[in-house]
């Protein structure tokens, strides 16, 4: 059964089609992306998270600097073990916060 020259072109262009219109796509959608990108706030999260690495004990809420006191321990909740996955959570709560499985009341 031989195929029209009509239908031959027709299966290439649709070929052509499904192999490039999905790659054009991504990349308009990559341009896009790339143009709605905010740099400041890049930067600024950037230099944030350098800051913190530099000094874990500071930070800056509304240009002031903030030390934080390392907690003690004393006014930690008390935790219960998750039966299901090991994992701690506060005494009180009736599931688990990793695994969703129910804790029994101690």
């Amino acid at each position: 059964m031989a195929l029209s020259q009509l239908e031959l072109a027709f299966r290439v262009g649709a070929g052509l089609f499904v192999i490039v219109a999905p790659t054009l796509l991504f990349l308009a959608l990559w341009r896009g992306l790339e143009s709605m990108r905010d740099d400041e706030l890049v930067e600024r999260a950037r230099q944030r998270a350098e800051n913190a690495e530099r000094s874990s004990t500071e930070w800056s809420v509304g240009g002031s600097a903030v030390s934080v006191v390392p907690d003690s321990g004393a006014s930690r909740a008390e935790t219960v073990a998750c039966p299901s996955c090991g994992t701690e959570n506060r005494t009180g709560v009736t599931y688990c916060q990793a695994c969703l499985g129910e804790i029994a009341d101690p």
